[in-house]
């Protein structure tokens, strides 16, 4: 899991945001270089996520669906990369808006999410 804490109140021993999408531990997290609401974090489930910290949950726009074996998606989730295993290393390309770079054992990715700038 992701835990997020603000500095400026971390006496508070509380997480102002907390992920649980992940099923194995981070090998990898780095802050965007230029947007400061957005990480991205690596993990031994061989996934690669996207978060944005300003998006919340719309509890207007919640619809019920299947309730049987389907996982929640946070509304902070942008983007999950998967197909490569045993990834240890993620970086924000800081020339090139939204190109991410990941280390694996599968071999080296260069990919950008359309949905990132």
């Amino acid at each position: 899991s992701i835990k997020i804490w603000d500095l400026r109140k971390f006496k508070s021993n509380s997480p102002i945001g907390h992920f649980t999408y992940h099923m194995g531990p981070i090998t990898s997290i780095q802050w965007h270089p230029t947007e400061d609401v957005m990480l991205a974090a690596a993990s031994e489930d061989n996934q690669i996520t996207v978060w944005d910290l300003a998006l919340e949950a719309d509890e207007e726009q919640k619809t019920v669906g299947a309730k049987a074996n389907v996982k929640e998606i946070p509304p902070q989730l942008l983007f999950v990369h998967q197909g490569q295993t045993s990834i240890k290393e993620l970086r924000f390309h800081p020339q090139i808006p939204g190109m991410i770079t990941s280390t694996a054992a599968s071999g080296l990715n260069f990919f950008k999410p359309s949905n990132l700038s």
